[in-house]
């Protein structure tokens, strides 16, 4: 869900916050994703995909082809899930896995819908395979994200919804899923600044706009509620302000239990996380999608292929990397983890056939009439 129409708000009113920015601005840069919105993106926007056991595997093949994509351009990915939710979240959660088809408890073998722990651990082996960190987050993954960007171990957070912006990211990536297009960043300090809030406050809009943990003060549109905060500084103040009968607060609003959840989430220590990008083991991976999984071997072998092309390309001599704050040199994609050109076959597999180009066929009386001359 995230924050109701805050998107919007934020163009409108605080535009300079927002830039359309390309994907090769990150290259040589950690982005912090939220594994569960990615899923559930993966689950719901994209076409179904059903194997032949009748399983859905979209959030397979999405996580797939995403990791490489950002791979292929020079960024490193780490992959934040969801730890335990707050309680004060558990209906929106309810409401997402009836749309996405996640079980959270148990499966139901005539759909093919897979419980969440299943699924969970199917992504994180994806990932490892893909020699990409990923991170079990205590509570919400997106509070983690925000602590990755803010202590410095990643530039931004990578996510649809905009809930990393009140756990405070300073920065925040939306459309990953575009092609050929420009992504969009916005910058939460150019936000606070241009709406004339403290963070306290900006939770308090975010609140007002309508977020997981808590029901709206019903009458108050974006524009009004941002107006009424502007005005008097506080959720508190505005309810004594406005007329109860028009702008009533939810019963048992829990106000403050959703302020903390904000402003002091549960998150894991940055300092303690080790992120490390490996080479990915092809050979595994064909094992687990095409073996484990049934998605399509050939289709796996060439686009594991691709990215080794894509990744010598880059392991090619270059200008230095950019140079950081403290004037060292930022370490580029293929010192971390550098590419061999090998063939992808797992253990008991046949090589992956290559595609021939058909020949252009030269009519006879034509290549007749060349040789004459």
């Amino acid at each position: 869900m995230g924050i109701t129409k805050l998107a919007e708000l934020i163009k409108e009113e605080a535009p300079e916050a927002v830039r359309a920015v390309p994907l090769a601005q990150f290259r040589d840069n950690v982005l912090a994703l939220d594994a569960s919105v990615a899923i559930y993106q993966f689950r719901t926007a994209m076409p179904k995909i059903v194997n032949r056991e009748g399983q859905n595997i979209s959030h397979l093949q999405g996580l797939f082809y995403r990791t490489l994509h950002l791979l292929e351009n020079g960024i490193k990915p780490v992959y934040v899930f969801d730890g335990r939710p707050p309680d004060l979240k558990e209906p929106v959660l309810a409401k997402r896995a009836a749309v996405s088809g996640i079980k959270r408890e148990v499966t139901d073998p005539s759909t093919g819908e897979i419980p969440q722990r299943f699924l969970r651990r199917d992504c994180e082996t994806l990932l490892h395979l893909l020699g990409v960190p990923y991170v079990q987050a205590p509570s919400e993954a997106e509070a983690t994200c925000a602590a990755l960007v803010k202590s410095g171990r990643a530039s931004c957070t990578a996510t649809e919804d905009l809930d990393a912006l009140p756990f405070g990211s300073l920065r925040l990536l939306r459309h990953l899923n575009a092609k050929n297009s420009d992504l969009e960043e916005i910058s939460l300090p150019v936000v606070l600044e241009k709406l004339g809030m403290t963070q306290e406050q900006f939770v308090d809009l975010c609140i007002l706009l309508g977020c997981d943990y808590c029901e709206k003060i019903r009458g108050l549109g974006p524009k009004k509620a941002l107006k009424l905060l502007q005005q008097h500084g506080s959720i508190e103040q505005i309810l004594q302000c406005v007329s109860a009968q028009k702008h009533p607060a939810p019963t048992n609003w829990p106000l403050e239990e959703a302020r903390r959840l904000f402003l002091q989430p549960e998150v894991a220590e940055p300092s303690q996380l080790v992120l490390e990008w490996r080479e990915p083991d092809e050979a595994g991976l064909v094992q687990f999608l095409a073996r484990e999984k049934h998605m399509n071997e050939g289709r796996v072998c060439r686009r594991m292929e691709r990215w080794r092309e894509t990744c010598l390309k880059l392991a090619q001599p270059q200008l230095p990397g950019p140079v950081t704050e403290d004037g060292s040199r930022q370490k580029m994609l293929r010192e971390f983890f550098p590419v061999k050109k090998r063939t992808c076959k797992a253990p008991g597999a046949q090589p992956c056939k290559k595609r021939r180009r058909s020949k252009v066929k030269i009519p006879e009386a034509v290549r007749n009439s060349a040789e004459g001359t």
